[in-house]
């Protein structure tokens, strides 16, 4: 009987975990959880475009501006990017890696919330 109790408590902890794990409010409900832009794209982009002769592109400001709007790389992003799995990023991961990608290639001027800017936005290089 002590080791039914012992199983319980270790299945309630793991299904605590996982649901904490996927931002379940309580009653179940998910919540949109926001992600950091950085670490997504280091995980998701960095091997294909951060590495010595990777097989994406040095994405630049340059290189980025060349989308020419924030909608039109938000665009692109979403449908043509992983490379292996086109579309397969969540949405809150897509939303996370284009600020990170505007922000830290200073491709739009600041913006409190780089959301709110309108897919017409243009995309600028620095300097």
């Amino acid at each position: 009987m002590a080791a039914h109790g012992a199983r319980l408590l270790y299945f309630a902890g793991a299904l605590s975990a996982v649901c904490a794990a996927a931002a379940c409010a309580p009653g179940g409900d998910a919540r949109k959880a926001e992600v950091d832009g950085e670490k997504a794209y280091t995980l998701r982009c960095g091997y294909c475009h951060d590495v010595p002769d990777g097989v994406g592109a040095d994405l630049t400001p340059r290189v980025l501006a060349s989308y020419a709007t924030v909608g039109a790389l938000d665009r692109y992003l979403r449908t043509a990017m992983p490379h292996e799995d086109p579309g397969g990023l969540s949405a809150e991961e897509y939303d996370g890696i284009l600020g990170y990608l505007l922000e830290s290639r200073s491709l739009v001027p600041s913006a409190p919330d780089y959301r709110a800017l309108p897919d017409s936005t243009t995309l600028r290089v620095a300097g």
